[in-house]
This record gives structure tokens, sequence and C-alpha cells, in this order.
């Protein structure tokens, strides 16, 4: 189910991407807590892509939030490219807040190693 959300995504068809993406969030089982990540992150991506700004936001920092996700490069790597994506919008105050948030959150992950 994954790949086809990030399919959609990447060929720039935006209903079709926040559907699979949705049904990928809802259908991961929160056990497994890096594939919820990596799934938020593109729902999170679609999501932008459609034209919902606050809701993307909203999504990608919950993926953020989603615990141990950000020890991954890959992961970052989502988180980093969709901070560049939302770059334009740095003045709103969500995108902000969400910047503040990643910031903070790897901040914490190099006070544990």
């Amino acid at each position: 189910m994954g790949e086809l959300c990030h399919c959609f995504r990447d060929l720039k068809m935006r209903r079709e991407a926040v559907e699979q993406a949705q049904r990928a969030v809802d259908t991961t089982d929160p056990k497994y807590a890096r594939t919820l990540g990596f799934c938020r992150m593109v729902l999170a991506q679609s999501q932008l892509l459609n034209g919902e700004l606050e809701a993307a936001v909203q999504t990608a920092s919950l993926a953020v939030d989603g615990g141990d996700s950000l020890q991954s490069n890959r992961f970052q790597r989502y988180v980093t490219d969709f901070q560049a994506e939302v770059s334009g919008h740095g003045g709103n105050p969500v995108v902000a807040a969400f910047n503040d948030q990643v910031r903070d959150a790897l901040a914490h992950l190099d006070d544990d190693e």
C-alpha cells in the first residue's frame, strides 16, 4: 500500500496520493512506529501537493512526534525534504512551529548519543 501512495505522489496525482497515503496510515499497525512515520510523511507531502498546507504540517508533526523514527537517516531525509518543500511558507506560524519541533527533536537525539 505504501508503494502506491509514493507512486501517486511522485506522479503528482494529488487526490489519489492523499487517498492512498491516508489508507496506508489508517491500516498501519501503530506497533510499527517507523513504518507509520514514513506513511505519515508521505501523507504530509501528498496533502501539501494537494494545497493543504496546515493539514500537511500537522501530519508531519505527528510523524516527528511518533517516537524513534528520527533515528533513521532515511526518515530524517523525508523530514528535511518536507521542510524544504514548505520553506516558502516559513513565515506561517504552523511551519515555524514545525521547524522548531524538528530542531528540538534532532537536538534531543544528539543528547541521547
